[in-house]
């Protein structure tokens, strides 16, 4: 061919990074193809310009010159811009290089592969469905990030779908290949961990991101695209006409482009010694520095090492001049005073001898040593001070002691004095003692004479006595004087002598003191028996009427009545006389013991007698009580016996269960009516068991009564009366238990009654908005078309119910359905009809509030966890990922806009609920928002559920937080606290 041949893209990888790739054309010289590098700032394409290699019409390769430069924005030289040719590129040789085209950057000095710009990609084949109805498709390359090719998915969609790169500034974890909604997002779909691969790999992608690999997952290359260059054109079948020219002609261009052809191939070849030669001696002097360079550094290691070892070997010496001169400083610390001067001396001399090879340390081992100089110094002087101190402690303490020593010589001498005069007021009283002994022995044996002499005596010991206690308090006071000393020690033996002989002082007056009181004692019996036989004679006497010296029978009688009150009776009268007759004065005090004994024994008859009369009451009354007791018992048996049958039957009440009775059931799976009428059985029963106790308990009180009054009856009192009570107590806490289970099982009856209709009127509401779905209506139009918009009566709305299509109701279980919602109005109204089918959902994982019903549609925000929402329309399905959709309000700042109610995997993210909180912390419900200007309707209990009809408001006055809601107790209606304004939490979300 003539002329030149237009540029074509070489193909290169099938996905080349867009910062690499280059797509241009070019002429070249001498008919090859040019491959040249990207233009600079005025967007022009260098042809020949650059290191590239030609390529010949006929297919053999060449190495081609270096062009130079192009100008800014324009052509390089011998190149020309223009579009790339019909024909398909045929990929250059590996030595083909790219150049620097005018104004622009250099090409890549690394071998390419091609530089057409990278294929679209198709995406195909993932197992997780949601994922594949995303990302599958055909991507094209629209831009690049972190220096790799940036692809998005073709065709219509809310969502964009980018497949991009991110390197590891944000760690090795996370980077790598990535499909997603935005570059960089927080959202992703697949990961592929390959950091080196320019391009997207084509399998080994993870869905989810950090999952496992799905195998499933393809990546091909889309063929016939813009990323090559279309195949050549069919040969034409008609012929150009081309102008005639002559054979000279031909030849003539054919030598000159022949010779211009070997004149570049001579100038490649030059210039390619040239740079070969460059390149030799570059490789040269980069060995004789690198030579240099070494014999520098071995130079220099030599060098630190010699002045390493010059300095080892100083430092050796100084430590050794060191050592020396320490090991004086440490026989310094611990000088004494008399050992101080010359080991100074010795120090002095150990510094002046090695001053000069200490070197670097002498100034810190000077210090140390002047150191240690003033503080052994300051030692010496505490020393000396010390000794000093001692010293005259030693003086005082020799004074004191000779002080101590006079005073306690001066102490004893008083003490031995004191004693040696109790000694002798002893020794007096022992003599006068034993003087008044004798002298009533002298008097006679009258005993009144030595009562007066031992009492005379005992009062002369008894001051003796005071003295021998002021001398032993003397003795104490004196010791306690003298101290605890040396002195008081040694003569601890004397004062212990001096103590001694004050108790033996004091044990001879007790000695003395016994004798007189027996020799008192003695007398004074005496004393008495004479007196006492003196009245028996004059007694005697008395009653010997008639002076024979002889107690006759009416003598005796008279005897017996006036002395012992006492009618003797005959036959003990002749029993005596038997015995005593004659009675005479002798015998008087026989006679006086045989009346006593006689009036003892007639009444022990009468005192038996009455005892026996005493022992049938006392058991006609303990068979009384015990009567009683019995009775009680019998009240208590049947109480038990009552409890027995009340416990059978309030079993399901009661929490527990017979395991015997394997249909026996609980509270739980009774109805409200089976609760209400085992309740209402189980109460008459424990009534009678009440009333049966009352009558066991005035049994009891009156076995207390009756037992009081007699202490003969205290026993069967603390013997039957504990145990009665105790059955008593036991059987009155059961009455007690099965009376709290009745009570709360009647509570239980109304809460599930309530319940049940309040589960009837949630399936009510389902139908009914499934209902309404159907119909395509929301609440305000299905409340037109029931009765015109009017209110709802009773049969209307029972008609309503009916006629759902998923509802079945029993008789009467309409009507009772609209009293539950009607409460105490006649009728149903708009408001309260559509606050009953009202439904709420509770976000339980965080997803999004999107503008539409398909998920691809405009997000308005992000639903966290807890937020509870409306539901306005839906459920409804969206086909695209097919999942159920409902559109809602957000309660929290009236946000209006579609969520998914659950994954096409089944993660759900709403449920119903949302608006039924829990009581706990007990507050009160009012009839209006304000607390301080609402009334009480009543109290709520801790763990009481309350049903949201208004969410969240404050209260002006207070600043607080309070909902409107009903009782799921009883339905009352009204105003309650959430949170108040000091952070107390009342309420909670169930």
């Amino acid at each position: 061919q003539t002329g030149g041949a237009q540029g074509v893209a070489s193909p290169g990888p099938l996905l080349a990074p867009a910062a690499a790739m280059s797509w241009h054309s070019g002429s070249s010289h001498g008919g090859g193809k040019a491959y040249g590098g990207k233009g600079g700032s005025g967007g022009g394409y260098s042809g020949s310009g650059g290191k590239g290699g030609c390529y010949s019409s006929s297919g053999d390769s060449r190495h081609g010159n270096t062009g130079s430069s192009g100008g800014c924005g324009s052509p390089g030289a011998g190149s020309r811009s223009g579009p790339a040719p019909s024909t398909r590129a045929v990929p250059p040789p590996s030595s083909c290089y790219g150049g620097s085209g005018g104004g622009g950057s250099g090409g890549s000095s690394t071998p390419r592969t091609g530089s057409g710009p990278p294929s679209p990609m198709n995406v195909s084949g993932c197992t997780n469905q949601t994922v594949s109805n995303i990302i599958k498709g055909t991507y094209s390359p629209t831009g690049t990030n972190h220096n790799k090719p940036v692809y998005k998915k073709e065709g219509p969609g809310s969502v964009s779908v980018l497949m991009y790169f991110w390197d590891d500034r944000d760690g090795p974890n996370f980077s790598g290949w990535w499909f997603g909604p935005k570059v960089g997002g927080d959202q992703v779909w697949a990961y592929n961990e390959s950091k080196a691969s320019p391009v997207p790999p084509l399998n080994g992608w993870k869905v989810p991101w950090d999952g496992p690999v799905d195998s499933a997952l393809k990546l091909t290359p889309v063929s016939g695209s813009t990323g090559q260059s279309p195949p050549p054109p069919a040969p034409s079948s008609k012929r150009e006409v081309m102008p005639p020219r002559s054979n000279s002609q031909q030849r003539g261009r054919h030598w000159e482009d022949e010779d211009r052809r070997r004149r570049d191939e001579q100038q490649r070849a030059a210039q390619d010694q040239q740079r070969r030669d460059d390149e030799r001696r570059r490789r040269e002097a980069d060995d004789e520095r690198r030579r240099r360079a070494r014999d520098e550094e071995q130079a220099r290691k030599q060098a630190e090492m010699k002045k390493k070892r010059e300095e080892d070997e100083t430092r050796r010496k100084e430590q050794a001049a060191a050592l020396a001169v320490r090991k004086v400083i440490q026989k310094v610390r611990v000088a004494t005073p008399e050992t101080y001067d010359k080991l100074r001396t010795d120090l002095e001399e150990a510094q002046a001898t090695h001053l000069e090879a200490l070197g670097s340390q002498a100034e810190k081992v000077s210090q140390e040593a002047e150191q240690t100089l003033q503080q052994a110094q300051k030692r010496i002087d505490e020393i000396n001070e010390k000794r000093a101190e001692d010293e005259r402690r030693r003086i005082e303490d020799e004074k004191r002691q000779k002080e101590e020593s006079e005073k306690v010589e001066r102490l004893l001498a008083s003490m031995t004095e004191d004693v040696n005069k109790a000694e002798e007021r002893v020794k007096e009283a022992q003599d006068a003692g034993k003087t008044a002994s004798e002298s009533a022995l002298a008097d006679g044996s009258m005993p009144e004479a030595l009562i007066g002499a031992a009492e005379t005596a005992e009062k002369a010991i008894e001051t003796v006595r005071e003295v021998l206690e002021q001398t032993s308090k003397s003795l104490v006071d004196r010791q306690e004087e003298m101290g605890e000393n040396d002195s008081s020690r040694r003569v601890k033996r004397d004062v212990g002598e001096l103590h001694g002989k004050v108790a033996s002082g004091r044990r001879a007056l007790d000695k003395l003191a016994s004798t007189l009181k027996a020799s008192r004692e003695k007398a004074t019996r005496k004393a008495a028996a004479l007196k006492k036989e003196q009245a028996r004679k004059e007694q005697f006497d008395k009653h010997d009427s008639d002076k024979d010296g002889q107690l006759n029978r009416m003598e005796i009688m008279a005897f017996s009545k006036s002395v012992h009150e006492f009618e003797m009776p005959e036959e003990v009268l002749n029993k005596i006389m038997r015995i005593l007759e004659p009675v005479s004065l002798d015998k008087f005090l026989s006679l006086h013991q045989k009346v006593a004994i006689a009036k003892s024994e007639a009444q022990a008859r009468i005192e038996r007698k009455e005892q026996e009369l005493r022992r049938q009451a006392l058991e006609a009354q303990r068979q009384a009580v015990q009567k009683v007791v019995d009775e009680a018992d019998e009240f208590l048996d049947a109480a038990e016996e009552t409890l027995n049958r009340t416990e059978a039957k309030a079993r399901p009440i009661l929490g527990s269960r017979d395991s015997r009775d394997r249909d026996s059931r609980d509270s739980n799976t009774l109805s409200a009516t089976e609760i209400r009428e085992v309740a209402a059985a189980a109460d008459e029963l424990v009534k009678q068991a009440g009333n049966e106790l009352s009558q066991a308990l005035g049994k009891l009180k009156k076995v207390e009564d009756d037992c009081q009054p007699t202490p003969e009856l205290h026993d069967i009192e603390r013997r039957e009366v504990p145990r009665l009570k105790q059955r008593h107590a036991r059987s009155q806490v059961r009455c007690e238990k099965v009376l709290a289970a009745i009570k709360a099982a009647q509570e239980k009856a109304v809460r599930k009654a309530y319940a049940e209709l309040e589960a009837q009127r949630a399936e009510c509401v389902k139908a009914m908005r499934a209902f309404m779905n159907s119909k395509g209506k929301n609440g305000e139009q299905f409340f037109a078309n029931i009765d015109g918009g009017a209110a709802l009566k009773e049969d209307k709305f029972v008609e309503l119910l009916k006629g759902l299509p998923d509802m079945t109701f029993e008789d009467g279980e309409a009507e009772k359905m609209f009293r539950h919602i009607a409460g105490e109005e006649e009728e149903i109204s708009k408001e309260k009809f559509l606050e009953h089918i009202r439904l709420y959902y509770k976000c339980v994982k965080s997803t999004v509030l999107s503008e539409d019903v398909s998920i691809r549609s405009k997000t308005i925000r992000r639903l966290e966890v807890g937020e509870v929402l409306e539901a306005l329309e839906g459920p409804a399905r969206e086909e695209g990922a097919n999942v159920n959709r409902v559109r809602c309000l957000c309660v929290q700042d009236e946000a209006t806009g579609w969520a998914t109610i659950a994954g096409n995997q089944g993660t759900a993210f709403l449920e119903p609920g949302g608006n039924i909180y829990s009581c706990v912390k007990e507050t009160v419900l009012t009839d209006g928002l304000s607390v301080q200007d609402s009334k009480t309707i009543r109290r709520i209990g801790k763990g009481e559920l309350i049903e949201v009809l208004e969410f969240t408001k404050k209260s002006d006055s207070l600043d607080i937080k309070r909902v409107k809601g009903k009782a799921k107790l009883d339905g009352a209606t009204g105003w309650i606290t959430v949170c108040g304004n000091q952070g107390t939490c009342y309420l909670e979300p169930c």
